[in-house]
């Protein structure tokens, strides 16, 4: 429903006092609507329609299109700056985008390695395709915490044995050492 300001708000300039002024011409605006809004949100949403121009919704939709995840970022992270975006366009147009181009959207942002995974999942709702994201990132993670275990392990093992090599080295030369000079360290009698 479309909501027509009976009063003309003058733009707001942020300058010292003009907020006051400014948050006066709105109240006016609105107690002079002749449709009123039912509630703060169905308010906010006409009125950021009303006061925004398509350049801006056009540059939140172009920052939201290209959204991506970085390599070694969170899943979580990505989700953050989604859904902040998100929440930026559908403050102007709650409809804007439907529930699966949202859906592609998020998958499309994901790292290459997690949108694989979760493309060949099909999830069917956004929560569907975090949920998958997040169990993957983890299972990915246990993984790589795991390869490093084994990867300590393995070099541990191996450090042992050089180091007994190292010993047996050691111990060889002194025992040579010993025999050419076991007249020296004879107690003298």
């Amino acid at each position: 429903m479309a909501y027509a300001p009976i009063t003309k708000l003058n733009n707001f300039t942020g300058k010292e006092n003009d907020t006051q002024i400014w948050l006066n011409d709105v109240e006016k605006a609105i107690t002079s609507l002749v449709n009123k809004p039912q509630d703060f949100n169905a308010f906010k949403a006409e009125f950021l329609r009303y006061f925004s121009n398509n350049n801006s919704i056009n540059c939140l939709v172009n920052v939201f299109t290209t959204i991506k995840q970085g390599e070694t970022e969170a899943v979580i992270t990505y989700l953050e700056h989604f859904h902040r975006n998100l929440h930026q366009i559908q403050a102007i147009d709650a409809n804007y985008f439907t529930a699966p181009q949202i859906l592609n959207q998020f998958i499309h942002g994901l790292c290459s390695s997690i949108l694989q995974h979760v493309r060949l999942l099909h999830p069917g709702t956004l929560q569907d395709a975090v949920t998958r994201a997040k169990d993957f990132e983890s299972a990915k993670s246990e993984t790589n915490h795991a390869q490093a275990i084994n990867l300590v392990m393995n070099r541990s093992s191996e450090l042992d044995s050089e180091l007994e090599k190292f010993s047996e080295s050691i111990n060889k030369r002194l025992k040579g050492y010993l025999a050419d000079n076991y007249a020296i360290y004879q107690p003298s009698q």
